[in-house]
């Protein structure tokens, strides 16, 4: 029960959300919240069945495995780096896709605003990564 807590206490949020959504009259902002809280519990439905699903006495010895494998899966320093390595790339991919985009929206004339808002998530995210990077690098 411990392990579908977090499931049930994220579910009811949820139905808050969607009796929010409900009986407010706000067009854009009630049918906003009223999606909100349908995406949080039918996501939350899913993930507690398949807890329910693996934690049935039939498949122990498959879940005893499958925990097994994730475990050595995240104490493997091979799968360590590849991970690491997959969010460099990540990063790098997403910083010249985030100037990109605001290039194509100066050409596109779009508004100011939009074009501006595009380049400080840029820079946003290079300032974000030159923090982390620091921070691992004095704590490592």
């Amino acid at each position: 029960m411990k392990d579908k807590k977090p499931y049930i206490i994220t579910i009811i949020i949820g139905i808050v959300l969607i009796g929010a959504g409900l009986l407010t009259k706000f067009d854009y902002y009630s049918t906003l919240i009223l999606a909100m809280g349908c995406g949080l519990v039918f996501s939350e439905m899913v993930h507690l069945f398949r807890t329910v699903y693996w934690q049935n006495p039939k498949r122990h010895s498959e879940y005893e495995a499958k925990m097994r494998e994730a475990h050595i899966d995240k104490v493997d320093e091979r799968k360590q780096y590849l991970r690491m390595k997959a969010g460099h790339i990540t990063y790098q991919i997403m910083a010249f896709a985030s100037l990109g985009i605001s290039f194509i929206l100066a050409l596109l004339r779009v508004s100011i605003w939009a074009t501006g808002i595009t380049f400080l998530l840029f820079i946003l995210h290079w300032v974000v990564g030159i923090v982390v990077y620091r921070n691992l690098e004095r704590k490592l």
